[in-house]
């Protein structure tokens, strides 16, 4: 189904999925919406698995998980068997580090991660009517993707804080049906609100009360290029605004509610810039395609300096960063 701007004159700045679609679509039309999307998307994770070999905290998290079955494996993605409290996260990507609590008090302790066959998980596990441990050493591996396996089993009780990097989810938009809106509540017409997350990820939709940094954040667009951060989406029509939506919007209104990429907000375009690239590329022959490729790579290297001064990390050596993180480097995206 083709898309439009589904509100007569809406120009959505690049800060969300809509707006990364319309910068898209204006510069090179022509194409189905499905393949700006799918580039968007692309870039998207090109950009979070730059951002993730730095050395910072973006897609990131720590969480706090009890077992409560005594034995070896442990799922963190999905908790399928029940040995934990709660799963670590089902966006669970690479583990950064984990250390045990005791079951029986005291300090954090430190885990090290081998392999398999290391001589000291070997050592460690080699009594199979070892009981549950209570210190350490700790040593785990990882098996596949989201389980690792300790050299002894874990007494009940024992506390794990794991600190992993967690994927990104995709960004879409949607604007189907109508809504109206009563001061920062937002009801909808035929509207499937919560489908801006896939069925596996609602957990991470924006709700009220709920602080966790895997939790997305979206905007609507309304009343002619008007933008309100969402606070919580409470169902498939209704949805509320950290702010109130003025002027009203009346039985019929149209809107866009679209998802916000997780990196700093002024490095959303970057997304569009590698995005703009591919598209162009689609073309082989289009001369822009160098231009574009050039702007991507040079927009990428500012945000890897930009994110590296934020976090008060030591200056990036000029062998591995050639652009440096002085203002005077500093520059509007095209």
């Amino acid at each position: 189904m083709p898309i439009v701007n589904p509100i007569p004159g809406l120009l959505s700045p690049p800060t969300n999925c809509f707006g990364l679609y319309q910068y898209l679509a204006q510069r090179l039309p022509g194409y189905d919406p499905s393949e700006y999307l799918r580039e968007i998307n692309a870039a998207y994770i090109h950009v979070w698995e730059e951002v993730t070999k730095l050395k910072n905290q973006y897609f990131t998290r720590t969480k706090l998980v009890t077992v409560v079955k005594s034995q070896t494996e442990y799922d963190l993605m999905f908790n399928n068997d029940g040995a934990l409290s709660a799963p670590v996260s089902n966006r669970l990507y690479q583990i950064t580090r984990i250390r045990v609590l005791p079951s029986n008090g005291g300090l954090f302790q430190n885990t090290i991660a081998m392999a398999p066959n290391a001589r000291a998980v070997l050592d460690v596990s080699a009594n199979p009517q070892a009981q549950p441990a209570v210190t350490g050493p700790y040593y785990f591996y990882v098996i596949g993707q989201g389980s690792v396996s300790f050299g002894l089993p874990l007494q009940v009780g024992t506390q794990l804080e794991v600190i992993y990097s967690y994927w990104p989810l995709a960004l879409t938009f949607m604007y189907q049906g109508s809504v109206s809106s009563a001061t920062n509540v937002v009801t909808g017409l035929g509207t499937t609100f919560t489908q801006l997350l896939q069925p596996d990820f609602q957990q991470y939709q924006p709700a009220t009360g709920t602080v966790n940094v895997e939790q997305i954040q979206a905007e609507l667009v309304c009343n002619a290029n008007q933008i309100y951060r969402v606070g919580a989406i409470s169902s498939d029509t209704s949805l509320t605004t950290l702010s109130t939506v003025a002027p009203v919007l009346p039985t019929g209104s149209q809107y866009v509610l679209a998802a916000l990429p997780e990196v700093p907000r002024e490095h959303i375009r970057v997304i569009g810039a590698i995005a703009m690239a591919k598209m162009y590329s689609v073309a082989a022959d289009d001369a822009r395609t160098a231009e574009w490729t050039a702007t991507a790579a040079s927009n990428m290297q500012m945000m890897k300096d930009s994110l590296i001064e934020r976090q008060g990390q030591n200056p990036p050596q000029k062998q591995r960063f050639p652009y440096g993180i002085g203002r005077r480097n500093r520059a509007f995206l095209n």
